[in-house]
């Protein structure tokens, strides 16, 4: 038999290393115990929610520094920490890998080897530092921790001679005796019930592939433990599961290995193994991360759930808005017809008591023409009320004898009075008209639903809202804490600044910790603070500019630089200010150049080109930065107002190129947005208010030069040929933040009041409801490859996230008593209809920006990133017309089409029998005829059938 390789062989101080973790508070046998915790236990979290303890490496490397060893002083030693914490001792630290799991290839190899590391001669040893770290070392950060200046902020120290002499408890207890107590404080040593089934804990699965309850009722009620319960997305490898009837036997075996290792001290030998816990701040923080996105999952989960009563509540309200809209607007014709006849019949009447009013006090020609023609201005509207008292009385004095003036005054007063009595009247009564109209347009169909059933369910539908966001609220406030926190900056000191591929890493790393924060108050509050004032790239605690400049030391003072002349620039008008921009891009082509570069990567196949980027390509395809701070850097700089801005206009550059659109491209647009965009909108809004249908408008304008332009420069925005789906989508992303904000400014150009108004806030809702549907692709595509409630974190990261995109175009309708639980209903809305393969949220915008504007709905089915377009016959153009956005040339390309229908569409879409019929059979029908609907896919193609039948 093979007495096994040299790490087998080896022999010395055995250590455990593990790291320090943080779990739930309810993980009941989960204590510190004897490791001291030392710089993480100083971050206090809530003692209610959360609390530490210390669990096996997961999958990265550990480094070991020697200032003097048994092959000499100051070099490196690095282990593979494989996917289920087994440690590979690696030549040297160059052909250190990741690898999910490895097996010695010799005879006799004991696996219990690979739990722990061995210092060899420990008695001949000075300090020995060691670090736990995702992220493979590059040379340069293996240099900088090489120096006894930086090495003590990252690394934890030990010192095996003076441990060999019996000095067990080493300073600060970071390394503590490998006993059998405290091993079973390492959590998969411990006795925590581990599921036979899943190899999980209770307190905190994973996976959780043995939940079977539910989260929700179909009456909308939920179950409070589920909503709260959270999970871990480090997997669990228990290390101590018991061996038939006998428990402890793996644990007692690694001790005895241990022990063996370095003698039996009830032999003579003076000293015990070690166990070890490392810093791992990036590994806390990201947890807390999860925990979040745990509770913005269950949202998506509750959708998922609940899809039939979610996508019938949406539709039935879509529906009756869009009935009585038509109604209202069709009233309201009538009536204005009605009350101009009826103004010029009553008229006659008006001049006959007028001019007996004249008669009776007016005595001269000129006089009685005079007061004619002024009351005949006032009947017109050509004065106000004021004006026309005014200047009446001016004349009475002077054609009126004194002796009849105040009669004079009386006589006119009265006639004034029976005048805006008759108006109001027939007022009050076509308002009256038009009331019952709009009543009338849905009442017909109330016995079809039961209304009682619906209230209860959306009674109970919002609780469950407002419940997951106050638990994510909470969530992120313990998050920021480690966000904030000094060993998590020194950490992210593994990613070189002087390292190209360190820095495409830092990038997802800092997405990753921040995904889905903007979705609370709390989170967008920290957001802004970063955004706002941290904008200094080479402060370390500026992690959102830090990661735009990719943390390179070359890029930093360029993307700092940028911002301040952005923060200056701000109010510099676009055209007067195009010297400045070409001046801060001129010195962004070391950033555009490195951007470019960098997106060439994503979908790459090749191994050996990648690197060690774990996060990069687990993240690919999904901009995680942009998605939860992209909105907040708008709207820091103030891109609502009507105009075009110098300061707007380079960091929405600097994010064109960090998607790997050329700086000579992002140059040239600029350059016509400074010549048209001022026309185009200009364009847009005289359109608007003049054509007679929103469909009109957006044809009209498509067709206008300056838009064409636009729309050409902006296809030049689209990836280079070559460039993967992966790459689209993230420029998609950047391009509709842009867009959505680009409709504030047609916004601040508008009359609150005004139909055009209410029109461009629909038309924002639904464009935003079309990019939200793209960039939520590779969630969607990597929630496909999770295992059980990966996937709902996964989708809680991606809702908190896009709940920006829905806020940017609800905060268009400026309605004060909005709830930001709002947000995550209408994402969670769009998660459940694209998960049956629609999206169709206009129904659910006509509730949340509380306006009387006509419902634009998408419809469509997607073909991986194809949109079906469906050509509507009846429209006087016969083509399907895109949101306000795309036919103005701003979201284009990509292979996106989607179709947005007026009101009058959908009224067409359901003749009144089908929507009878509908609504009886639905989720929330009485269910009296017709078949009853109980799967949410089928019950949303019935939702769409009366249009196929029609056209």
């Amino acid at each position: 038999m093979s007495k096994g390789c040299d790490v087998c062989r080896a022999s010395g101080l055995p250590i455990l290393p593990t790291r320090y973790a943080v779990v739930p508070a309810s993980f009941q046998q989960a204590e510190l115990g004897t490791f001291s915790g030392e710089r993480v236990v100083d971050v206090k979290l809530d003692a209610a929610r959360y609390k530490y303890a210390v669990r096996t490496l997961r999958h990265g490397f550990l480094y070991l520094f020697y200032e003097k060893g048994a092959q000499g002083a100051n070099y490196w030693e690095v282990y593979s920490v494989t996917a289920d914490g087994m440690l590979w001792r690696c030549d040297d630290t160059d052909s250190a890998r990741l690898e999910p799991s490895m097996k010695c290839a010799n005879q006799g190899h004991n696996p219990l080897r690979m739990h722990y590391i061995v210092i060899e001669k420990p008695e001949q040893c000075g300090k020995v530092w060691l670090a736990y770290s995702e992220h493979k070392w590059s040379r340069q950060t293996l240099a900088r921790y090489a120096n006894a200046e930086h090495r003590p902020s990252r690394m934890q120290a030990i010192e095996p001679a003076v441990w060999a002499q019996g000095h067990c408890e080493a300073k600060n207890h970071q390394s503590i005796l490998a006993v059998e107590s405290n091993f079973k404080r390492i959590l998969e040593y411990g006795d925590h019930q581990f599921s036979t089934l899943t190899g999980e804990p209770p307190a905190l699965p994973y996976a959780g592939f043995d939940r079977v309850r539910s989260l929700s009722q179909i009456n909308g009620s939920y179950d409070e433990a589920t909503l709260v319960e959270q999970f871990t997305k480090t997997p669990w490898y228990p290390r101590n599961r018991p061996v038939g009837d006998r428990r402890d036997l793996v644990l007692q075996q690694l001790l005895a290995q241990m022990l063996d290792k370095c003698g039996d001290p009830s032999m003579g030998v003076s000293y015990w193994p070690m166990a070890l816990a490392l810093w791992d701040a990036i590994g806390i923080t990201d947890e807390l991360n999860g925990y979040c996105n745990d509770a913005l999952g269950k949202i998506a989960l509750y959708g998922d759930e609940r899809a039939l009563q979610v996508t019938a509540a949406s539709n039935i309200a879509g529906a009756k808005a869009a009935l009585e809209n038509k109604a209202d607007e069709a009233a309201t014709r009538t009536a204005e017809a009605v009350q101009m006849g009826q103004r010029g019949g009553y008229r006659h009447y008006e001049v006959m008591r007028r001019n007996q009013v004249l008669n009776d006090n007016v005595p001269s020609t000129e006089g009685k023409q005079a007061l004619a023609a002024l009351e005949n201005d006032h009947s017109n509207r050509v004065i106000s009320d004021a004006e026309y008292r005014s200047r009446r009385g001016a004349l009475l004095d002077k054609y009126v004898p004194a002796a009849r003036r105040a009669q004079a005054e009386h006589d006119f007063n009265a006639f004034d009075a029976e005048v805006a009595q008759a108006d109001q009247t027939r007022t009050q009564n076509l308002e009256n008209y038009r009331k019952d109209r709009v009543k009338q347009a849905w009442e017909r169909y109330n016995d079809n639903v039961d209304w009682d059933k619906l209230k209860l369910f959306k009674k109970n539908y919002d609780s469950f809202q407002e419940a997951a966001t106050a638990l994510a609220n909470l969530r992120t406030g313990e998050l920021i804490k480690w966000l904030e926190w000094d060993l998590l900056f020194d950490t992210f000191e593994d990613y070189s600044e002087e390292v190209e591929d360190d820095g495409h890493e830092f990038i997802e790393v800092v997405g990753d910790l921040t995904e889905g924060i903007s979705g609370s108050q709390t989170g967008r509050a920290y957001l802004k603070m970063l955004v706002e004032t941290r904008r200094d790239a080479g402060d370390r605690k500026s992690l959102f500019w830090r990661a735009i400049a990719a943390n390179q030391k070359e890029l930093k003072p360029a993307v700092s630089n940028a911002v301040e002349e952005a923060v200056k620039s701000k109010d510099t008008p676009l055209p007067t200010g195009m010297a400045v921009i070409e001046r801060v891009l001129s010195n962004l082509k070391t950033f555009s150049g490195y951007y470019k570069r960098a997106v060439s990567l994503v979908g790459e196949t090749k191994v050996e080109k990648l690197g060690p980027l774990p996060r990069a390509m687990k993240n690919a395809g999904i901009d995680k930065l942009m998605m939860t701070a992209g909105d907040t850097v708008f709207r820091w700089l103030g891109m609502n107002r009507l105009g075009d801005f110098v300061g707007e206009k380079i960091i929405q550059n600097i994010f064109l190129m960090s998607t790997g659109i050329s700086d000579a491209d992002a140059l040239a647009l600029v350059r016509e947005q400074a010549r048209l965009d001022g026309v185009a909108r200009d364009v847009a809004l005289r359109r608007l208010r003049t054509a007679r249908t929103f469909l009109e408008a957006n044809e009209a304008i498509a067709n206008e030069p300056s838009h064409k332009v636009l729309r050409d420069m902006w296809g030049k925005m689209r990836p280079a040929t070559g460039r993967n789906g992966a790459t689209t989508m993230r420029i998609t992303v950047v391009v509709g933040l842009i867009e959505l904000w680009n409709f504030r400014k047609l916004i601040s150009a508008t009359d609150k009041t005004t139909k055009t108004y209410a029109q461009l806030v629909a038309s924002g809702a639904t464009l935003s409801a079309a990019v939200i549907d793209i960039a939520v692709v590779p969630y969607q595509l990597a929630g496909k490859k999770a295992f059980g409630f990966q996937k709902w974190k996964l989708m809680g990261g991606a809702l908190g996230s896009i709940a920006s995109f829905i806020g940017a175009s609800l905060d268009l309708s400026e309605a004060a008593d909005r709830r930001e639980k709002k947000q995550y209903a209408l994402v969670a809305l769009l998660f459940v209809k694209a998960g049956l393969g629609f999206v169709a949220t206009g129904a659910a915008v006509i509730s949340a920006i509380a306006t009387s504007a006509p419902l634009l709905k998408i419809v469509g089915r997607r073909l991986g990133l194809r949109v079906m377009v469906v050509a509507v016959d009846g429209i006087a153009s016969r083509v399907a017309i895109a949101s306000v956005a795309r036919v103005l040339g701003l979201l284009v390309g990509w292979e996106i089409a989607v179709v947005l229908i007026a009101v009058q569409l959908l009224v067409w879409y359901f003749t009144p029998d089908a929507l009878e019929e509908w609504c009886e059979t639905s989720a929330f029908g009485r269910r009296t005829f017709g078949k009853p609907q109980d799967d949410p896919k089928k019950q949303e193609e019935e939702f769409l059938a009366a249009l196929a039948d029609v056209m």
